[in-house]
């Protein structure tokens, strides 16, 4: 017995008040609701309403709990983006970062009112606004898929932190430089291309 659109928005609309936030993972479950309602509603001859109520009744600890840890952290999000980073041309542009920054002293080009240290922060800090008024003003729905990029980002930040030089003009060295470089604009990449496969599948979500 198939649900009804009214039926199926009923289930999005719960799951949403219950702090499902993400509107991809909020479909994930609605599609399986759904299918466990219908089977439900078949055997048992119940209407929608009873049979939603009681599969909840049993499910929705579960359902609320496997939330939870699907968004507090993305381990999915680091391993997709280290195997982003071994493709052939990012390998490719990693060389190409090396020999630049080894034959090139860009530190002479940084002064004490603005290091490289500011530098990289102005990157990552654009690259954070253009995520969230991405997420907040065009897609105005959250998207863990989109969402899930951001502590990569969080990662890099915080590690250019630590090995950039903390006061005044001190000399980064071409190996910091490099892999700092190839992590951020490898991230923009990263993020790009999942934006691309998310676009694909968008208007699959309720």
């Amino acid at each position: 017995m198939k649900l009804s659109k009214e039926e199926i928005k009923f289930i999005d609309t719960y799951l949403e008040s219950s702090d499902v936030v993400y509107s991809d993972i909020r479909q994930e479950m609605v599609d399986h609701i759904a299918s466990a309602v219908e089977k439900k509603m078949e055997l048992e001859q119940e209407d929608f309403y009873q049979a939603f109520k009681s599969y909840m009744l049993t499910h929705k600890k579960d359902i609320l709990k496997n939330n939870k840890k699907r968004w507090s952290f993305s381990w999915e999000a680091i391993r997709q983006f280290l195997l982003f980073l071994v493709k052939p041309y990012m390998l490719l542009f990693g060389v190409l970062l090396f020999f630049f920054f080894k034959n090139v002293d860009v530190n002479l080009y940084f002064s004490e009112d603005f290091t490289l240290k500011d530098l990289f922060f102005v990157l990552v800090l654009t690259a954070i606004l253009f995520q969230s008024g991405y997420i907040h003003f065009y897609l105005k729905k959250r998207f863990y898929t989109v969402e899930k990029t951001a502590v990569i980002l969080a990662i890099i930040y915080y590690g250019h932190l630590f090995f950039f030089p903390v006061f005044g003009t001190q000399q980064v060295s071409y190996w910091t430089l490099t892999v700092f470089s190839f992590l951020f604009f490898g991230y923009v990449v990263f993020f790009i291309q999942e934006l691309i496969k998310f676009h694909k599948h968008r208007f699959n979500y309720i």
